[in-house]
């Protein structure tokens, strides 16, 4: 285990790392300059991450770990699935479409062609852990007889990615500035409403 010392000199080295990488993108981001931000030496960061690659990789699963927490910390065990279904979608706009969420994944899509692990790395520690936040609803809900059988991780995953629409897009390419919050909504009401027939949800009564 870390030493309280090594863990605030890792986590330096990753803001630093964090801060350079969005800003000039993977390729053009040195070692040296990482250093020069940060202090210390190259040793210390090699002892810590073995290489740029490393810390690129580390850098990725801590952004991620970040960015999910709020769905992560999400409980959804006991509420109808209209209640689950809204309390998901509202986290959900507020990971996806948050300024450092869209740094991340315009950093991480253009450097995936190129360093696969990258993308990798985003993919498992974040759209896998929302699918999976929900998808143990969906498993908890169909068990309890409140929706019809189906495959729960499916279902997170249509769920999920019906929210998206094009708005993920037009943020990520910079056509919005702020997302209207009533458009969001309009949009995740639609979604849970058609979601509900489909999945055969009857109103029951919990909370």
């Amino acid at each position: 285990m870390a030493r309280p010392s090594q863990a605030k000199k890792r986590e330096a080295i990753l803001d630093a790392a964090t801060e350079l990488f969005l800003e000039s993108g993977y390729s053009r981001v040195s070692v040296d300059a990482i250093v020069a931000k940060v202090g210390g030496s190259k040793r210390t960061i090699y002892a810590y991450f073995g290489d740029k690659d490393g810390l690129f990789s580390a850098l990725i699963s801590h952004l991620c770990q970040k960015i999910v927490t709020p769905m992560v910390s999400l409980d959804l065990i006991g509420l109808a699935p209209d209640r689950a279904l809204r309390k998901m979608a509202d986290a959900f706009f507020d990971v996806l479409l948050a300024p450092n969420t869209l740094e991340l994944h315009r950093l991480v899509v253009a450097e995936s062609p190129h360093f696969p692990d990258a993308g990798r790395a985003f993919f498992s520690a974040a759209p896998s852990i929302s699918y999976r936040c929900l998808s143990d609803y969906f498993a908890w809900a169909e068990n309890e007889g409140l929706i019809k059988p189906g495959s729960p991780y499916n279902r997170a995953r249509l769920f999920l990615d019906s929210l998206t629409g094009d708005i993920q897009l037009r943020c990520l390419l910079g056509l919005v500035d702020e997302p209207d919050k009533e458009k969001l909504r309009a949009l995740s009401d639609e979604a849970i409403d058609i979601f509900l027939d489909g999945i055969g949800y009857r109103r029951a009564s919990l909370p």
